[in-house]
């Protein structure tokens, strides 16, 4: 299978759990992807790290930081950001406005470092920084990412790129992707789904780098699939093999 050199499949969730891992690892094998993000406070840790190690078939690893399921890696945050169990509170996370005091901005910076540095302690080689539901693309996070991008020698994953209709998003969306770029931390020069990347075709025959996402899995019959969308990695594949046949 071949993927355009000026493309980033990237593959999130790896370390969600064991079939999510097997499907990254699979997917890999059969070249429909090239790059993943790497979930480091769930309880398959220690699975997937020996995944990584005995199959270097996986590259472009970057952790996927992880505000929204599960428990933190640090000890520090507080309600309303945590709930009484200790677990993420994503309803109050994930809002497109949070005022966060500078106390409060230094534990989210440490608990994005800490996240990286449990993949680097294992000896994990990392090369960018997304995280779960997009939430570093966030008014209150994305700069608290860049930071931690600059410091890890990083890039980020940028907002989505496209036109959804609402200009003020569209907007927001390219101011802070202009700072990731101007900083130089970007990971690619476009970030779009698998639709928007197949359903525009100059996106493809530009020499600009583009990273689109996957959420690849295996279904209850055994088939591989998209656990976000199944119809996603169906047409992505469908799109591969286009080009393979125009290849031969």
């Amino acid at each position: 299978m071949s993927i355009s050199q000026n493309l980033l499949a990237n593959a999130d969730d790896l370390g969600l759990n064991t079939s999510v891992n097997k499907a990254i690892l699979y997917c890999f094998e059969n070249g429909y992807i090239n790059s993943t993000s790497f979930i480091t406070n769930t309880i398959f840790f220690d699975e997937t790290v020996d995944l990584i190690k005995e199959n270097p078939i996986i590259i472009n690893i970057g952790v996927h930081i992880n505000f929204a399921e599960g428990k933190p890696v640090t000890s520090h945050l507080k309600p309303p950001y945590i709930r009484s169990d200790g677990t993420w509170a994503l309803d109050k996370i994930n809002k497109k406005i949070n005022i966060l005091t500078n106390d409060e901005k230094k534990i989210f910076i440490s608990e994005i470092s800490a996240e990286i540095e449990k993949a680097l302690s294992a000896n994990i080689e990392i090369t960018h920084l997304d995280s779960h539901f997009h939430l570093h693309a966030l008014p209150c996070f994305y700069h608290l990412f860049l930071l931690v991008a600059e410091k890890y020698k990083l890039k980020v994953r940028l907002a989505q790129t496209y036109n959804e209709g609402n200009y003020l998003k569209y907007l927001y969306r390219v101011l802070i992707n202009n700072k990731f770029k101007t900083r130089k931390c970007n990971y690619s020069d476009r970030f779009e789904t698998v639709s928007q990347y197949l359903k525009t075709p100059h996106l493809q025959n530009k020499t600009e780098i583009v990273e689109i996402m996957l959420h690849p899995d295996f279904d209850l019959t055994g088939n591989l699939t998209d656990h976000y969308d199944a119809n996603t990695i169906k047409d992505w594949i469908k799109h591969l093999n286009k080009t393979l046949d125009k290849i031969k």
